[in-house]
């Protein structure tokens, strides 16, 4: 089933109307009742909640995100806050998880349990992550995705 073939009553009643996409022939749900695209074409600028541009950052694809991780990481080193090397994907000090599927999974169960102290304490990370549940989304929209880095501090 795609997304566009779900029909529930909230999306009638939250004012959605279903469209097909003049680009991709595909189904979607929208509130824009003047929206002829999808939002996941070519024809489509790539926006997050409607600015498609992140203020201060000029660079885009691996530069915008090393630079990101690197202000992340480093506003709080500037905080006491260690920065630590990230966990491998492949969750092999975990019997319950095959991934890491975030930051905090580094941690668990030890850490978390108090059977060994933290790494750091404060401490900063950019940790990949991989998650299947997203699975059947992707390559519907940019939007979905299984892995990316979770940017956290503990």
């Amino acid at each position: 089933m795609a997304f566009g073939d779900i029909d529930i009553p909230f999306f009638h009643q939250s004012g959605f109307v279903r469209k097909k996409c003049h680009v991709s022939g595909l189904w979607f749900w929208t509130r824009d009742k003047n929206r002829d695209t999808c939002g996941d074409t070519v024809a489509d600028e790539y926006t997050f909640i409607g600015n498609p541009l992140i203020p201060g950052f000029d660079e885009r694809g691996k530069a915008l995100i090393d630079k990101m991780r690197e202000i992340f990481l480093k506003f709080f080193e500037e905080r006491n806050h260690q920065r630590i090397t990230p966990y491998p994907v492949i969750a092999r000090w975990r019997d319950d998880i095959h991934l890491t599927i975030a930051s905090i999974a580094d941690f668990q169960p030890d850490v978390t349990g108090g059977v060994i102290p933290p790494p750091a304490n404060p401490l900063t990370i950019s940790q990949p992550c991989i998650r299947l549940t997203d699975v059947a989304a992707v390559g519907r929209s940019g939007r979905h995705l299984t892995t990316f880095e979770m940017m956290a501090h503990h």
